[in-house]
């Protein structure tokens, strides 16, 4: 049985709680962090940077927001220049292959929340030379995009030009936290293939902000990435989950057929419920050797843990402009 897995995660909230709580990516008691990540075979992780709430769920001022998210990536580049001989990182295929070749973690950027660029199509441009390879359009809180998960709200005017810059700028569209009327509103915008990078199927687990087998297919059919969220209460509708429920939703979306789309999106340091036995970024190799005891075949394993990922990332990000 194998012991070590690679991983290419799609969405963890290390950064900014790193910078809030003053913590240390090398080390920490968090869920992430760069010395427990090394038991991985490799590992390749995007952090996103959500700034749009306080510590009680609260929407804050865009302004708050705004400087939130600035302190929180100057922050990281200083984490990062700290540990460059652990990581890399990727603002384009070449760094991916950079970092794979030198045996580096590759770090990818992504944005949770365009509040903190003030929802502006015009700031994208800003954002992508910060490094910044993939946004959101919402959060839990409308904006001037679009409408969250649980609401009737579509995608607007403003919300259709950000979409288009984005993918003008080869910014990924990632549609987590969306509500169902504003996803199908995308789908008649975008040009490129779209990301849900931490969402399960909501035909295994109700909640609202997982996803309708209608909406899987789209992603697929577009040639995206879903990523399976660790969140509890998205894996089972008791709010208490282990190791089965994972299982139970990469099934079914590999019954639907997932099985070049599907990666990981644990969430981790953005909850606080994971599945019983799974402790951080490292446990990442115990739920691998679950699911092939499970039955998994290794290859269906190591595309949904990395080889998936690692293609869509070879395929859709930018490479780097000539002489740049």
């Amino acid at each position: 049985m194998r012991e070590r897995f690679p991983v290419f995660d799609l969405h963890c909230d290390t950064a900014v709680e790193l910078s809030l709580q003053q913590k240390n990516l090398a080390r920490n008691d968090m869920h992430v962090d760069l010395e427990r990540a090394e038991g991985l075979l490799t590992h390749h992780q995007f952090y996103a940077f959500c700034c749009v709430c306080d510590k009680g769920g609260l929407p804050l001022p865009q302004p708050q927001a705004e400087a939130r998210f600035y302190a929180a990536v100057s922050d990281f580049y200083s984490q990062l220049s700290a540990n460059t001989a652990r990581t890399k990182l990727c603002r384009n295929v070449e760094d991916l292959i950079g970092a794979a070749r030198e045996n580096k973690q590759g770090v990818f950027l992504s944005l949770e929340g365009p509040e903190a660029i003030g929802c502006d199509p015009d700031r994208l441009e800003e954002l992508k030379d910060l490094g910044f390879l993939m946004t959101t359009l919402t959060w839990n809180f409308p904006n001037a995009l679009a409408g969250p998960h649980g609401t009737e709200l579509g995608l607007t005017d403003q919300g259709r030009a950000f979409v288009r810059r984005a993918q003008e700028l080869g910014i990924v569209i990632d549609v987590s936290h969306l509500s169902e009327k504003a996803f199908w509103d995308l789908i008649d915008v975008t040009r490129a293939p779209i990301v849900t990078t931490h969402s399960n199927s909501r035909a295994v687990c109700g909640h609202s902000r997982n996803l309708t087998d209608q909406q899987f297919k789209v992603i697929c059919n577009l040639g995206g990435l879903v990523g399976l969220n660790l969140y509890a209460p998205f894996l089972n509708d008791s709010g208490r989950a282990d190791f089965s429920d994972v299982k139970r939703h990469l099934d079914h979306f590999l019954e639907l057929g997932g099985r070049h789309h599907l990666a990981l999106g644990g969430d981790l340091d953005g909850c606080d419920a994971l599945p019983t036995g799974f402790r951080g970024v490292e446990s990442y190799n115990d739920l691998g050797r679950y699911l092939m005891r499970a039955g998994l075949e290794e290859l269906t394993v190591n595309n949904v843990f990395n080889n998936n990922a690692v293609r869509f990332a070879m395929q859709h990000l930018q490479r780097s402009r000539v002489g740049g």
